[in-house]
């Protein structure tokens, strides 16, 4: 009986350890003409994807999703497909389907070379099925929707379809003029109290300054009584969170954005739970490049009322201390850097740490004495 379990269990993981065995068959930068000659014999559409090497997430495709028998199975019945990472072809091909990142997956029609579907990124078997389904729905795929809004049509469900096929296809301009088309500047923006425009927005207004979005912060009781606190509070992190963090670790002064003082203006205001926090990079971003002391005054009052706690505030000391010591070229301001780093040596005993927190160390007492001696010759 022992024996007839234990086979049991082999030929059960036996089975299971080779059932998964099929893949996308990918030929390798075929040239386009010879491909299409060949589905347009096999009665089958082209799936053309477009990655490299060196992409981390054409690797997880091709070794992840496009191994699964599913995926297998759907795509090497319908297509011809594909691979190309390299050549004078892929670069002719990008050129002619605007192909500009990595991995871009179009399904393109042997007869006539026209594109029908666009997905770009990663995504899960599950996913990629679908965009494959949609992609094969000629009264749905990306060709089709362009059709039906050229021609007009705009109910609020299909804009939100069409909207989201244009983002999941990587068409972020496109998407941003259809946006501005569902929301343009005599939007009447209590129609956001209607479900189809509220998902719209949440989904795809990605400007913490837009109309909408200061709508909605302006209102934030009124739109988490209708959607949940939850919903809204999320959508709003998102932008504001965003924001925020984008004008603590640029490479450009934030003042010199017109959107920052709005942004600041609003976080100053709103009852948002997440505001103090948007408010601890906000406030010294809004000197950073212009007035380093400043900015590191405003590091220590954000410290000072404990925002943060246990690991996020490590990271932000740490973050803040970098900051300076990257940017700042002053004497006075980088010492506050020193003194961040030193605090946080006293409380840190990982060694990884501790080592990363003693390189900076080190190359502000640098720049230190650099400047010191600067001055004093």
């Amino acid at each position: 009986m022992k024996h007839i379990f234990t086979l049991s269990i082999f030929l059960t993981f036996s089975f299971w350890g080779f059932s998964q065995n099929r893949s996308v068959n990918l030929l390798k930068n075929e040239p386009y003409a010879k491909a299409a000659e060949l589905a347009k014999k096999q009665n089958k559409l082209l799936f053309l994807d477009f990655g490299s090497p060196r992409c981390s997430p054409c690797l997880f495709m091709k070794n992840n999703i496009f191994t699964i028998d599913s995926v297998a199975d759907f795509v090497n019945e319908r297509f011809i497909s594909v691979d190309y990472t390299e050549g004078d072809e892929k670069k002719r091909l990008s050129q002619i389907y605007e192909v500009y990142s990595e991995p871009v997956f179009l399904i393109v029609d042997p007869a006539d070379g026209k594109l029908l579907h666009r997905t770009e990124g990663k995504s899960t078997a599950g996913e990629m099925l679908e965009r494959f389904r949609q992609g094969l729905d000629r009264e749905n795929n990306l060709a089709a929707q362009n059709r039906d809004y050229q021609n007009g049509r705009r109910d609020p469900a299909f804009i939100l379809s069409y909207i989201n096929t244009l983002h999941i296809a990587g068409l972020r301009q496109q998407k941003q003029s259809v946006l501005e088309n569902v929301f343009p500047p005599d939007f009447p923006l209590d129609s956001l109290k209607k479900e189809s425009y509220w998902n719209l927005y949440r989904k795809f207004d990605e400007s913490a300054t837009s109309r909408q979005t200061l709508f909605v912060m302006d209102n934030l009781k009124l739109f988490s009584d209708i959607y949940g606190e939850r919903a809204v509070h999320s959508k709003l992190d998102v932008l504001y969170g965003g924001k925020a963090r984008t004008y603590i670790f640029g490479k450009i002064a934030p003042v010199d954005d017109p959107e920052f003082k709005i942004i600041l203006e609003y976080a100053q205001k709103s009852d948002h739970p997440k505001a103090s926090e948007w408010l601890t990079y906000l406030v010294p971003a809004h000197y950073k490049f212009s007035d380093w002391v400043r900015f590191a005054k405003e590091v220590e009052n954000a410290l000072s009322f404990n925002i943060f706690k246990g690991e996020a505030r490590y990271m932000f000391r740490k973050m803040m201390s970098e900051q300076i010591a990257w940017y700042c070229n002053d004497a006075d301001a980088l010492s506050y850097s020193i003194k961040w780093l030193d605090k946080l040596l006293e409380e840190i005993s990982d060694e990884q740490k501790r080592s990363s927190l003693l390189e900076t160390r080190s190359s502000v007492v640098t720049k230190i004495g650099k400047l010191k001696s600067e001055k004093e010759g």
